[in-house]
């Protein structure tokens, strides 16, 4: 599994339009491309600014994913006037909890 982190900073105010923009134009296309397995946005208070960490991930490439990604840097660009990070990693272990709460046997992702 790969994984692609986009990072970068915007007024707290402005939070709302981020998550309105990456439900309604981000997630649908990116859900367009085979490869995509899902997509996390964090946040960390800065100040009166939030530091944002959305971190997509992909099924062993980022291959068909770099016009989509470039999208949504533009977008971030326009909406914060900021510079967003980009950074790849091969994902090395990923678990999460069903909404039973419990781990689905297996459902850990790792790669050598």
């Amino acid at each position: 599994m790969k994984s692609r982190q986009v990072s970068f900073y915007l007024e707290t105010d402005d939070l709302p339009l981020l998550m309105q923009a990456v439900r309604d134009r981000v997630i649908p296309r990116y859900e367009g491309i085979p490869q995509f397995l899902g997509l996390t946005v964090l946040k960390a208070e800065v100040g009166s600014r939030s530091e944002i960490v959305v971190t997509s991930f992909w099924d062993n490439n980022l291959e068909g994913s770099e016009l989509e990604a470039a999208r949504f840097i533009e977008e971030i660009v326009e909406a914060t006037g900021g510079n967003p990070t980009q950074r790849g990693f091969d994902t090395l272990y990923a678990q999460i909890r069903n909404s039973d709460g419990a781990f689905d046997p297996g459902s850990g992702t790792h790669s050598p």
